[in-house]
C-alpha cells in the first residue's frame, strides 16, 4: 500500500501489492521500482507501511482489492507455499470477472520455469505473467508495460464461463449415473467374456471441439464399435432416461491382444465450435477445450466424489493433427500392467471422514451472543444436539477468546443482526477464519439465527459452509458439515455457469425439437395437429413448448401432473441416430372453466443447478443458484431472440417461451398460473391450431 496516510483510505491505488511476509526485502525493491515507473502503489511490509491499525488482516485485504485497479501478485519460492496469497489471487480474480476486466497479474522471482508452470494451473492458468531478474536494467520497464496491458475477461476466457456451465451440464446429466455404474455394467456385458475390458469410462475430448467418430484405422492402431452398447437406466429432471455408452475395441499390428473399452465424446462440446460457426460469439476453442478438461477431471477427481473417483480416463488430443489412438491404447495397457488381484480400496475409500480433533480437549466452540433471546436458544439447541452426538465442545460464556478458538477443530458463531453488529463477535468470527485461511482448511460455520436476512450480511460471513436456522433439518447439515475435510481454496465461486447452460440447451437439444421434421416428414405446427387427432382433442391447442425453470430449481417426479392439468401423451418424436426428441402434450382446465392444451417440460440445465447447489465441491451456494435460475431463463429468451440464431437454427421465437416463477413463494402449482397467463394470450391472438 501506499506511503499514504491513513485517513487516505478512501483513495483508489494503481497496484496493490502482495506478498509474502517473508519476501519483505523484494517487495520492497519492486515497490520503488513501480513508484520510479509512476504507479501508486499499496504494499505492506515492515520496512513500508502497514494495513490500517485495528483492522483485521482478512478485511484490510477485501479493501485493498476492491481500492486497487491491479491486483500484483509477488511470487518466490516463499510465497508459493502461502494460503494468503493463494486467497489474494482468487479474490482478485472474483474482481476481474466483476468488473470484465483482468485486474491479476503475477511476478515471479527467482523460481524456475518447471516451478512457474506447476503454479500456473487452474484458474491462475490465464493470469498474465512477467519474470523478474534484478540484475537486468530493463526489470522495471518490462514489469510497467505488463502492468499497463489492458486486458479484459473476454479476451481470456471469451464467452464467459461458457466451459464451466458445459462441464457441470455434461457431468451431472450423463457422467454422475454412468461413472458409478460403468464397471458393474461391464462386467455383465458380453464383450467382457471375449477378452480384457477397461473397467474405466473413456472421456474423449477433441481440441477442435467437433464431434466425430474415433472408430477406424489409425496408423499401426485399428479402432472397431462394436454393435451392442452398455445398457443402464436412470431418471434425470422429470425425464426417464435410458444411458447407453458405446463399446470400442482396439488392437495394435503385431500385437495378439485386443481390449474392449467404453467411451464417450461430449456431445456438449459441439455446443463451443457451433457457438464459433454460427457467429453467435467468437471463442478461443483450445483454451475453452483446456478448460472444459480441467475442470471435468478436478470434479470427477475431487476427493469428496467418492463414487467417481477413479472410475475415468480423460484422453484429450488435436484432432486435426492425431487420433487418440495411442493415448487409449497406453491407457489400457496400463490399467491391466497396475490393476491389483482385487481392488479393495473403493470401499475404503467411501467411509465418510470422522469429525478429527484439532487440540487434544476441544473438538468444537459455540460463540454467541447470551443477551440476545435468540441466539441463546439457537446455541443451546446446538449444544444438546452435539451432546447426543458425544462431541466435546465449549460455549464458555458465549463469546469465546481466541485461545480458545484456535485449539478447538470447529468453530460455530450464531449470527443474527445484533451479533453481526457486535464488534467483539465480528473480531472473533475473523480471526477465526484467518486460521482457517492460513491452514488452508475449514473449520468455521456460522449458523444464521430465525428473522436473519443472508443479502445484508456482510461479505465475510459468506466465505465458508453457512447453515440457516429456520431451515428443516439444518442439525443435521450441521453434523454432515463438521464430518467434511474441506479446503479453503474450494470456495471459489463458480461464476456465471448459467450462460454454458442456456448456450448448451438452445444449440444442442431444443433446435432438434422445435425445427427438425419427424419420421413422417411433419413439421413442429403439424406435430400438434397430428396429436389432436390423435387423441381425439376437441379443445384448442397452442403450439408451443413452455420450459418451466422454478426458483427452487427441484422438480417433481417423473410423470408428475399439476391439480388443474392432465397428460395427454407425447407427440411423435424427432428422431437423430439412435436418440429420439419428444414433446409431451398436457391439457389444462383454466380458472374459467374452458380448457387447452400445450406442451410443457422442466428445463433440465435448471437440473444442474440444483445438484451443483448440493455438491460440496461445485462452488455454488443455494443463493446463487436461485439467483442464476432467473439469469438462465433471462438469456434462453435473449438467445431465442437473437437474429442471428433464428438465421442460422430456424425461427423458434413463436416456438418456445420461458417459465420462470417463484415456487418458494407460489409453491409447485403457482406454475398453472403462469401458464394461464401465458395461454390466455395465444388464445386472444388466434395462435392455436
Amino acid at each position: 500500500m501506499a506511503e499514504a496516510a491513513l485517513g487516505q483510505e478512501e483513495q483508489e491505488y494503481d497496484v496493490f501489492l502482495v506478498h509474502s511476509s517473508e519476501d519483505n526485502y523484494t517487495a520492497h525493491q519492486i515497490n520503488k521500482g513501480l513508484k520510479h515507473e509512476g504507479f501508486n502503489t499499496y504494499a505492506h511490509y515492515k520496512e513500508g507501511v502497514e494495513f490500517p491499525a485495528g483492522r483485521p488482516v482478512f478485511d484490510n485485504i477485501i479493501h485493498a482489492v476492491k481500492q486497487s485497479k491491479i491486483i500484483l501478485i509477488l511470487l518466490t519460492k516463499n510465497a508459493m507455499k502461502s494460503h494468503w496469497v493463494t486467497f489474494e489471487v482468487l479474490m482478485g480474480l472474483e474482481k476481474s470477472h466483476r468488473e470484465n476486466k483482468m485486474c491479476v497479474r503475477l511476478v515471479f522471482q527467482g523460481v524456475s520455469e518447471t516451478e512457474r508452470k506447476e503454479f500456473k494451473k487452474g484458474a491462475f492458468h490465464w493470469i498474465p505473467d512477467v519474470i523478474i531478474d534484478f540484475n537486468k536494467d530493463t526489470w522495471m520497464k518490462d514489469l510497467a508495460d505488463k502492468l499497463r496491458e489492458d486486458v479484459t475477461m473476454h479476451e481470456l476466457l471469451p464467452a464467459g464461463n461458457v466451459a464451466h456451465g458445459l462441464v457441470f451440464n455434461y457431468y451431472i446429466g450423463f457422467l454422475a449415473y454412468v461413472l458409478p455404474a460403468t464397471e458393474e455394467t461391464v462386467e455383465k456385458c458380453e464383450y467382457s467374456r471375449q477378452g480384457n475390458f477397461s473397467k474405466k469410462f473413456f472421456i474423449i475430448i477433441p481440441e477442435s471441439c467437433k464431434i466425430s467418430p474415433i472408430e477406424g484405422r489409425h496408423g499401426e492402431y485399428t479402432i472397431e464399435k462394436m454393435e451392442k452398447p452398455l445398457d443402464m437406466d436412470a431418471s434425470h429432471g422429470d425425464k426417464k432416461r435410458k444411458y447407453n455408452p458405446s463399446v470400442y475395441r482396439i488392437s495394435k499390428d503385431n500385437f495378439e491382444e485386443s481390449y474392449f473399452f467404453t467411451a464417450d465424446i461430449p456431445f456438449i462440446l459441439a455446443t463451443m465450435s457451433k457457438m464459433n460457426e454460427m457467429g453467435f460469439v467468437e471463442i478461443d476453442l483450445h483454451i475453452q477445450m483446456v478448460r472444459f478438461k480441467m475442470t471435468l477431471m478436478e470434479l470427477v477427481q475431487h476427493r469428496e466424489n467418492l463414487e467417481c473417483r477413479d472410475t475415468a480416463n480423460f484422453i484429450a488430443y488435436k484432432d486435426e493433427e492425431e487420433s487418440p489412438a495411442q493415448k487409449i491404447w497406453d491407457s489400457v495397457v496400463h490399467e491391466f500392467k497396475a490393476r491389483p488381484a482385487k481392488d479393495t480400496t473403493k470401499t475404503v475409500a467411501r467411509k465418510k471422514a470422522q469429525i478429527i480433533q484439532k487440540g487434544e480437549e476441544i473438538t468444537a466452540t459455540i460463540t454467541h451472543l447470551t443477551d440476545h433471546q435468540a441466539d441463546h436458544d439457537t446455541a443451546a439447541e446446538v449444544e444438546n444436539f452435539l451432546s447426543q452426538k458425544n462431541v466435546l465442545f465449549t460455549n464458555g460464556e458465549g463469546k469465546m477468546n481466541f485461545e480458545v478458538l484456535k485449539d478447538a477443530r470447529w468453530n460455530i458463531f450464531i449470527l443474527s443482526d445484533a451479533a453481526i453488529a457486535d464488534n467483539f463477535m465480528k473480531a472473533q468470527f475473523q480471526a477465526a477464519l484467518e486460521c482457517s485461511i492460513s491452514d488452508n482448511e475449514v473449520q468455521v460455520i456460522p449458523i444464521l439465527a430465525e428473522c436473519s436476512d443472508i443479502k445484508m450480511m456482510p461479505d465475510i460471513f459468506k466465505w465458508t459452509t453457512l447453515l440457516k436456522r429456520d431451515e428443516p433439518g439444518y442439525l443435521d447439515k450441521l453434523w454432515t458439515a463438521m464430518q467434511e475435510s474441506r479446503k479453503m481454496l474450494e470456495l471459489l465461486s463458480s461464476g456465471k455457469v448459467y450462460e454454458g447452460l442456456a448456450y448448451a440447451y438452445f444449440i444442442n437439444y431444443m433446435p432438434y425439437t422445435l425445427t427438425y421434421r419427424t419420421p413422417e416428414g411433419r413439421d413442429f405446427k403439424e406435430r400438434f395437429i397430428d396429436a389432436k387427432e390423435k387423441y381425439n382433442i376437441k379443445d384448442p391447442c397452442v403450439a408451443r413448448v413452455y420450459v418451466i425453470v422454478p426458483k427452487s430449481c427441484s422438480f417433481p417426479p417423473p410423470g408428475s401432473n399439476f391439480k388443474k392439468e392432465e397428460h395427454l401423451g407425447p407427440l411423435e418424436p424427432v428422431v437423430l441416430g439412435f436418440r429420439k426428441y419428444f414433446l409431451q402434450l398436457y391439457r389444462l382446465t383454466m380458472s374459467s372453466g374452458e380448457k387447452v392444451c400445450y406442451a410443457r417440460e422442466y428445463a433440465t440445465p435448471a437440473v444442474a443447478l440444483h445438484d451443483m447447489a448440493q455438491l460440496p465441491f461445485a462452488g455454488l451456494s443455494k443463493e446463487a443458484m436461485n439467483e442464476q435460475a432467473e439469469k438462465f431463463s433471462n438469456f434462453s429468451e435473449e438467445i431465442m431472440r437473437n437474429p442471428i440464431f433464428n438465421e442460422k437454427i430456424g425461427d423458434v421465437r413463436d416456438k418456445c417461451e420461458m417459465v420462470y416463477f417463484d415456487d418458494e413463494k407460489m409453491g409447485k402449482e403457482g406454475v398453472t398460473d403462469e401458464l394461464e397467463k401465458r395461454l390466455i394470450k395465444c388464445l386472444q391472438k388466434g395462435n392455436y391450431v
